[in-house]
């Protein structure tokens, strides 16, 4: 018995099924794919395989190629076969050969038009059993407004009028707590799916101590022992600007968050008003 070789006919039979589901759970939600077990992941590769492969079987007829299931049932069983079995496999090694890239180039080609197909006309915002489980993507591009149970209806604006988002997040210290507020750049997940960091630039702060904010002069004297290093512009009496181009947040220190939603309103002299979208 060849367990070893049973195990890599199986793998290569489930592969376009891999393939499929690598190029479907792509881009922002290809934490999605990582994250499950390996069993989780062949048992769903399971479906897609066997309709890539029930495809190819009666594809290659046209070719006069016909698959002789009684080796590959010796090759699957793990049992010992005779010479003969090698002997065909090498005379179709050609023929192996292109049959397998031929079924992988469709298989990432589908997982990837299949996605593009979801998400173009909406299908996963209108039925949650197609929607991906990156459940921060759809908060923090807005695309929550749109599911059926939307507490929130967008009555003069929809979800391609969001043009900023502005987000408030209440961070926890030894010190007391601080309120970053920033325009949300990018964000990155973690390995379970989570979110690990978010990104916002032209960032402002606050400190609150004992639920009070405090005045300029002891947030700015607070400032300046935690962080030595940074030039710091006061803006109001209680925001000071954090100079840089990105700020960076990990998930983990942070206690809440607020997220507003803009769209941009053009002037006739051609600059910009930001608007809540309504």
């Amino acid at each position: 018995m060849n367990i070893a070789l049973s195990t890599l006919i199986i793998l290569i039979i489930l592969m376009p099924g891999l393939v499929f589901r690598r190029f479907y759970f792509s881009g922002e939600f290809s934490k999605q794919y990582f994250k499950s077990s390996f069993f989780e992941i062949i048992l769903s590769c399971f479906f897609p395989a066997i309709v890539f492969h029930s495809a190819w079987f009666f594809l290659i007829q046209n070719f006069n190629i016909e698959i002789d299931f009684q080796i590959l049932g010796l090759l699957i069983s793990a049992q010992d076969f005779p010479q003969v079995a090698f002997e065909n496999i090498q005379d179709n090694f050609l023929n192996i050969v292109l049959y397998q890239l031929s079924i992988l180039l469709v298989a990432s080609i589908s997982g990837y038009l299949i996605k593009f197909l979801i998400r173009k006309f909406k299908l996963d915002v209108k039925y949650k059993i197609l929607r991906f489980k990156n459940l921060w993507h759809y908060i923090l591009k807005g695309k929550f407004f749109d599911f059926p149970r939307a507490a929130y209806d967008l009555v003069n604006d929809n979800v391609k009028s969001i043009e900023l988002i502005y987000i408030d997040a209440l961070v926890d210290i030894n010190e007391g707590s601080v309120i970053y507020e920033g325009i949300l750049v990018d964000y990155e997940l973690s390995n379970d799916g989570g979110l690990e960091h978010i990104q916002l630039k032209e960032t402002y702060r606050k400190f609150i101590i004992n639920n009070e904010a405090e005045t300029h002069k002891e947030c700015d004297e607070l400032c300046k022992k935690l962080y030595p290093l940074c030039k710091l512009q006061a803006v109001d009496s209680n925001s000071i600007n954090i100079p840089g181009h990105i700020l960076i947040l990990p998930y983990k220190s942070i206690i809440n968050l607020n997220f507003s939603y803009y769209k941009l309103i053009k002037n006739s002299d051609d600059s910009y008003n930001v608007q809540l979208v309504n």
